[in-house]
């Protein structure tokens, strides 16, 4: 870096939305840390998830198509972070051609990142997965014990790279025309329980941080229903924990990121219980949130710190503290009074998705509240 060049970090965006308590942190930490933060985007998406708050001050943001981000990353640049799924590859790709280090697991993204290639490695290193068709390129491989599907049976089909519910469907197996997917997968519909874990991989090292209950499926949103989590009870979340150890740890462990965990399952049993996907960035949504309550930092924070090279805090777990929330689309959340009794305190107010509820208490007091409210919110 000659002398006339301003240390900068580079923010790239595209299709994610961040936090605004995170990314406003963050911009602090970077200009504490005596940097420019350059926010580079394509406009796709809001930058911010929660509202219409101006982010005036926090660096400088560009709006530019993908082909002209590497003219427009400055000289003295430090690092290129992002917390955009979408994104990843190209960050560290970016890092590499200008000799930037970066903790982004770059050897192993692809399996974070295709479905299909994680439903093989998982399976080989016997974590649980749906049963499912992988379709690619006009081939169709089976996984997770698949034996196919009855024309009349429902099932969940999707791409096999995309994220955020983004080209998910249900339907009949007989109505799907496998030829034409390209690259996606097929699976069985499991409606039974649905978690999710939160996880730290430290160069070689797996540290779960806690995991929640999805308390109705996340498809629910996409029915006019809430959906929303919270922390799970402690003998579940002891054995997420271990389960979450065993498919980061298939999928490689390379770098320094937070990934998240998806599972499903198709009843009430543990032994029912598969992994979904998994991703090597910080979950978005709310789960800064309930980080923050449970871990006292927010993991989309703390994985974009990790990234811009700056000095980080292992998360402290508080073993009775849990987070929950509620979201649903273009309504508000209903049911404030049904939760009055219990010892939770709550907020409700709205997002650009639409209505949203936040609660905080000890674990059972939270999933009880919740219960109540995804009782109140859902549609006949």
């Amino acid at each position: 870096m000659s002398s006339g060049d301003r240390a900068t970090v580079v923010l790239l965006q595209a299709k994610q939305s961040l936090g605004t308590v995170g990314l406003t942190e963050f911009g602090s930490a970077v200009t504490a840390a005596g940097a420019d933060l350059r926010i580079l985007r394509t406009g796709e998406v809001p930058l911010v998830r929660e509202g219409d708050e101006a982010l005036d001050g926090i660096g400088a943001e560009q709006i530019a198509d993908l082909d002209e981000w590497r003219s427009l990353i400055p000289a003295g640049t430090t690092a290129i972070v992002t917390n955009d799924e979408y994104l990843l590859g190209l960050a560290a790709q970016l890092s590499g051609d200008l000799g930037l280090p970066t903790p982004i697991p770059a050897g192993s993204l692809e399996n974070y990142r295709h479905k299909g290639v994680m439903r093989r490695a998982l399976e080989a290193a016997g974590v649980p997965v749906p049963e499912t068709l992988i379709v690619a390129d006009g081939s169709v491989e089976k996984a997770g014990g698949c034996t196919g599907f009855a024309d009349d049976e429902l099932v969940i089909v999707k791409p096999a790279a995309e994220a955020n519910l983004r080209g998910i469907r249900t339907e009949k197996f007989g109505t799907v025309d496998l030829p034409t997917l390209g690259d996606g997968l097929v699976e069985r519909l499991l409606e039974g329980p649905q978690y999710h874990s939160e996880v730290l991989v430290t160069n070689g090292t797996v540290t779960h941080l806690f995991s929640g209950l999805y308390i109705r499926s996340l498809l629910d949103l996409t029915k006019g229903g809430g959906s929303g989590s919270a922390r799970t009870d402690p003998a579940t979340e002891a054995k997420l924990a271990d389960l979450a150890i065993r498919t980061c740890t298939a999928l490689g462990l390379d770098g320094t990121f937070t990934a998240h965990v998806e599972y499903l399952s198709s009843g009430d049993a543990f032994d029912d219980v598969v992994v979904s996907e998994v991703c090597a960035r910080a979950s978005g949504g709310e789960v800064p949130f309930q980080s923050r309550t449970i871990a006292g930092v927010d993991l989309e924070l703390l994985n974009l710190r990790i990234q811009a090279g700056l000095d980080w805090d292992e998360p402290k777990i508080d073993p009775d503290a849990s987070g929950g929330w509620m979201w649903r689309v273009g309504q508000p959340i209903a049911g404030a009074d049904r939760i009055e009794h219990l010892p939770v305190a709550a907020s409700f107010d709205r997002i650009r998705l639409g209505g949203r509820a936040r609660l905080t208490g000890r674990t059972e007091a939270v999933l009880a509240a919740l219960e109540l409210l995804a009782t109140a919110n859902e549609v006949p």
